[in-house]
């Protein structure tokens, strides 16, 4: 049976047909293959333009997307005063400082991510990353390698002489650094401060007494390079010297916080405590200078008394005391240049005990007191390097490294001291040099 639709194209089949075969064949037209195409193929649904494509087509011309965001170089905001150097690292020179609270773009880092290259006044400069907060991960910041500055290598002798002649020492094994380590900061406003920082946390930095503007030991006449400051690990209390350059206080201060005025001079210089801290020995200067003295004090400030009267011609620069004999080392210029003496426990008997001819200061006795580090300027007028020999027989002498100040740790094994303006600390072989804060003038605690 047929169906009806099926009746209705036969038709319209036939129609066409007639029409196509009564009408006179006329040139072809390009219409023609278009209503071919048209009657017979579908339209495709998938050339339909999606919803996405036709809004992208309605922006206009002229617009452009949004730029990508560049990520912001991470930085660096300052925690203390911060030196800044040609390169990544103590050895390298020093260009300039930093306030603390400065923010510096991180443009670069050292291998080993401890020192940050900064834009300086116009110049690639290099600042420690400890001293500094980070804002902004570092792990994007190109690694830059620059060429190492020399360093300074140990280099003993076996012979007291007049020129030293050293050679290379090994390192050694010693356990790592501990207690607290004191030191001088100069302020922007030229005053002085102390801090202190534990050797194996050094990102956190404390500030602790004013000094004032000139303490004896800061002032350029004196030249003394040691340390205003010593702790007593028997009394917990810290010895210092504030001043203003006219009159000198030697203070100290416990772990409360509670102060306590000692003695007082035009200049004193070099508090060091004796044996348990019943007592400290200084140097204290008055009239001008004209009348030097070592004075030993009570460590609650009775019974002052005079230890030893400068002689002669002779100008006192610092002083420290054995741990264990009482001995004092100090400094004198009496023979010319200045050289270390020793004073019996009795505060008698005075013993020469270098015969350099140079300029030698800042002596400091290790807590077995079988050691003595001091600086001496033996390899030119100009360098200064840190120096140790042995204490019962002035022998052993070798130089360890430039710089000033040395002062031992309370277990003998490591050095602090100061170069360029900043604090240090190395072991006793001159090996494992780590940098501890900008500062100067260390003195170290037992924790």
């Amino acid at each position: 049976m047929v169906s009806a639709r099926h009746l209705v194209l036969t038709v319209v089949a036939a129609l066409v047909l007639a029409v196509v075969g009564c009408s006179p064949s006329p040139t072809a037209t390009p219409t023609a293959a278009p209503l071919q195409q048209v009657t017979d193929t579908p339209i495709p649904t998938a050339t339909l333009e999606p919803t996405a494509t036709k809004t992208s087509t309605e922006v206009p011309p002229t617009e452009t997307p949004p730029p990508t965001a560049t990520p912001l170089p991470p930085i660096a905001t300052t925690r203390i005063i911060v030196n800044v150097r040609a390169g990544p690292g103590a050895g390298f020179t020093l260009i300039g400082k930093l306030q603390r609270g400065v923010s510096k773009d991180i443009l670069g880092k050292s291998p080993d991510s401890q020192w940050f290259q900064i834009d300086y006044e116009g110049a690639l400069g290099w600042i420690a990353a400890d001293f500094t907060d980070v804002r902004g991960g570092t792990s994007g910041v190109p690694v830059i390698v620059v060429a190492r500055a020399p360093t300074a290598t140990a280099l003993p002798t076996s012979v007291v002489v007049s020129r030293l002649q050293p050679t290379a020492t090994p390192t050694a094994d010693v356990p790592p650094p501990r207690g607290r380590i004191y030191f001088v900061v100069r302020q922007p406003d030229e005053s002085y401060t102390t801090a202190w920082v534990r050797p194996d946390r050094k990102q956190e930095i404390f500030s602790d007494v004013t000094l004032g503007t000139l303490p004896g030991d800061l002032g350029i006449e004196l030249s003394t390079n040691a340390s205003p400051l010593d702790w007593s690990d028997a009394q917990s209390k810290l010895a210092y010297v504030v001043g203003s350059g006219t009159q000198n206080l030697l203070q100290t201060i416990d772990e409360d916080q509670n102060v306590l005025d000692v003695a007082s001079h035009g200049v004193i210089v070099t508090p060091r405590w004796i044996g348990n801290g019943d007592a400290i020995a200084y140097i204290g200067y008055d009239n001008n200078f004209q009348n030097q003295k070592i004075y030993i004090v009570n460590g609650d400030g009775t019974n002052r008394r005079e230890c030893f009267g400068a002689r002669s011609g002779e100008t006192l620069r610092g002083l420290d005391v054995s741990p264990t004999t009482n001995e004092i080392v100090f400094v004198s210029n009496l023979t010319g240049g200045s050289e270390l003496w020793r004073l019996g426990a009795n505060c008698a008997d005075p013993v020469r005990l270098t015969h350099f001819n140079v300029d030698t200061t800042a002596p400091a006795v290790s807590a077995d007191g079988r050691q003595l580090a001091f600086v001496s300027n033996q390899l030119s007028a100009t360098q200064f390097d840190i120096y140790l020999m042995e204490m019962a027989d002035l022998s052993n002498v070798r130089r360890v490294i430039t710089g000033f100040s040395p002062i031992f740790s309370p277990d003998g094994n490591w050095l602090a001291f100061s170069q360029n303006g900043e604090v240090y600390i190395m072991d006793i072989t001159g090996n494992r040099i780590q940098t501890v804060a900008p500062g100067s003038r260390p003195a170290w605690a037992q924790e």
